[in-house]
């Protein structure tokens, strides 16, 4: 009895959240529960990663003090070690143990996050499995705790996503509205690491497009990225992961010479961001090609990966781990005045200082590439941070004396430019690293600087599951989508698409009653049942001409009522028949039932755009590169 009782709060506590509140006290909700999930969970992943870390810095034969000292980037502990000879080995050993741990209970924890989180958004309806968070959070904080070249915001999406999609699961929320909370679950995750609301809120919602935004996910997003700022203040500290820059006169920052020099950095860091782009590629696509015509185990992938990035961490421990404290480090130094601390870090290449940042961006790009590209459980955005400031850096020491400004200020737009191009973030980059700056005026620097790099890379991005920009279903007619799907002659089951949470009402209900859970749950039709649970028709206002003022006060039963002939399809039957029946009944959705007609769900005209859209693209652009293979093989014979 307590049991059911306290089921029976928790569903009334629900249906007044779904019900009763208005939008934004809705999403302050749903926001703040997401945002408490997923800042619990990356503070654990923290706790973890301290742990390997300090391990490992006990193995490197280092002083108790420092373990204590909470560092969480083994790069620290490379560069100070006394045992710089079991580099490759921890390395190796953290890959295969997170590779491990990862194909066995989570595959889809593999490689950056990032990336899964996009996919699951497009392609698989918002649903991140629980588990994923458990299993990312693990073995990330074995690989980037022993060495592996990565970030922890990768990690940190991905939980935060899982966060956003159990929270969504709890408050039975609809498909559309589980991809918007998944969307903040990244806000939050990303603001609780950096620090940076606004940012990470901005981030989130244009990571999923190459060319646009989630505009309806900014507010949620925009929620649960304050209040993950607000716990990152009490769980990680009130200090910002980076250094903060200050700006004596911000006048300087919008002189001509400034300007034009804004514009160039981002035609500098360009190639870069194509680079980061292109080795990642081309190493994961390296990797998946071992795996399938040689036959190996998928968890060698990783501990290949490791092998490399072991013996150059050998050489240059600069590149190993998250790098974010070492980059702090370097980021106080460029800020400093003359190179004698800059060269007290980067001494041990023995190379000039524009050599030694140069290869420092490289071989970091290179270290991720080959860490995550691999299937290692790690982020692209702090090693892109990270190159982009030694990039960044690179350019101010040139261009020094000939702008207004510091050489220093260039290694934070950098930070913006490089991974915002290569990811195609470049106004959520902006603001993040303005903010982390801890200063406002550097984001119109940054984003003529990031955006500059983007447009100089159109067309390639390091997040491959990214859309270039969201499709209406409005675009779409239910006869021009069966055109197309009876071009392509393929099958997809209604039972993929189905939605199961539409409410329905029965024959004997009051017409009133139905009217407002239709209303209440947001539908625009209530498919209407008898006692077996039987289908008997639908109750469609705009098609039934229903007067919604008497509908409301009505107490006449709903089988009175003149309903409409609901267009019906059965489990198994290809989505061709739900196109054919919306087309044949004027409607946009149609109802799914069972062999003995009792109802199972909608599927709708959106449902079908968002499902199979994807599909046509990819034909699209399959067919656009033979074409223009062919074209090229005509003008070379020409």
């Amino acid at each position: 009895m307590p049991r059911e009782r306290a089921l029976s709060k928790l569903n009334n506590i629900i249906n007044a959240i779904n019900e009763r509140l208005t939008y934004v006290e809705r999403w302050l909700v749903i926001s703040t529960a997401t945002a408490i999930i997923s800042s619990l969970a990356i503070g654990l992943f923290y706790v973890m990663l301290h742990i390997v870390t300090f391990i490992m810095s006990h193995l490197h034969g280092l002083n108790f003090a420092l373990g204590l000292h909470g560092v969480s980037d083994y790069a620290i502990i490379a560069l100070k070690s006394r045992n710089k000879y079991i580099i490759p080995l921890t390395v190796v050993a953290g890959a295969a143990l997170a590779a491990v741990i990862v194909y066995r209970w989570a595959p889809e924890a593999e490689g950056g996050g990032t990336d899964a989180i996009v996919e699951a958004y497009h392609h698989g309806a918002g649903i991140v499995r629980p588990r994923v968070a458990l299993v990312k959070a693990v073995a990330s904080a074995l690989l980037l705790g022993t060495g592996g070249s990565g970030g922890p915001e990768g990690p940190a999406v991905q939980i935060g996503g899982a966060a956003g999609s159990f929270a969504s699961m709890l408050l039975r929320l609809s498909v559309e509205e589980r991809k918007i909370a998944v969307i903040a679950g990244v806000a939050a995750a990303l603001s609780f690491i950096f620090k940076s609301p606004v940012g990470a809120a901005i981030f989130a919602v244009e990571v999923l497009y190459e060319q646009d935004m989630e505009v309806a996910a900014l507010i949620p997003s925009l929620f649960a990225s304050v209040i993950a700022y607000a716990l990152s203040l009490h769980i990680l500290g009130p200090e910002y992961r980076l250094p903060s820059i200050a700006v004596s006169n911000i006048l300087n920052l919008y002189s001509i010479s400034a300007v034009a020099s804004y514009i160039l950095l981002g035609l500098f860091v360009a190639p870069f961001a194509y680079l980061y782009v292109f080795t990642f590629r081309r190493i994961r696509e390296s990797m998946n090609t071992l795996v399938e015509k040689r036959k190996i185990p998928v968890y060698v992938k990783p501990v290949i990966g490791a092998l490399f990035v072991g013996t150059i961490g050998l050489l240059v421990p600069h590149i190993l781990g998250t790098g974010e404290e070492l980059l702090t480090e370097m980021l106080r130094a460029f800020q400093s005045i003359g190179e004698a601390s800059v060269a007290r870090i980067l001494g041990s290449l023995h190379v000039g200082l524009l050599m030694a940042l140069f290869l420092l961006a490289v071989l970091k790009i290179l270290a991720t590439s080959l860490t995550v590209g691999s299937g290692g459980s790690g982020g692209l955005l702090a090693p892109g941070l990270y190159a982009g400031a030694m990039v960044g850096e690179l350019f101010g020491l040139i261009m020094e004396g000939h702008t207004t400004v510091r050489p220093a200020l260039y290694a934070y737009l950098g930070m913006a430019a490089l991974f915002g191009a290569a990811s195609k973030v470049p106004v959520g980059l902006s603001f993040l690293v303005a903010e982390i700056g801890g200063s406002p005026a550097l984001i119109v620097p940054a984003l003529i600087t990031s955006l500059t790099a983007s447009l100089a890379t159109r067309g390639i991005t390091i997040v491959e599951s990214q859309l270039p920009h969201p499709i209406s279903p409005r675009i779409f007619t239910a006869e021009s989508l069966l055109q197309l799907i009876r071009e392509y002659g393929v099958c997809i089951p209604v039972d993929k698409l189905v939605n199961k949470s539409p409410i329905t009402a029965n024959w004997n209900e009051k017409l009133g009653e139905a009217i407002h859970k239709m209303i209440n749950s947001r539908q625009h039709i209530i498919p209407v049942v008898d006692d077996n649970g039987r289908v008997v028709g639908v109750l469609d206002p705009g098609y039934a001409g229903l007067d919604l003022r008497y509908a409301l006060r009505s107490n006449e039963p709903v089988a009175e009522v003149s309903l409409s002939q609901a267009p019906l399809v059965r489990l198994g039957d290809c989505v061709t028949r739900a196109l054919e029946q919306m087309v044949l009944y004027g409607t946009d959705y149609v109802i799914v039932v069972d062999n003995m007609l009792r109802y199972v769900g909608v599927v709708t005209l959106e449902d079908l755009v968002r499902t199979l859209f994807p599909m046509i693209i990819g034909r699209l652009r399959q067919e656009r590169g033979v074409l223009t293979s062919q074209a090229g093989h005509g003008l070379q014979a020409g």
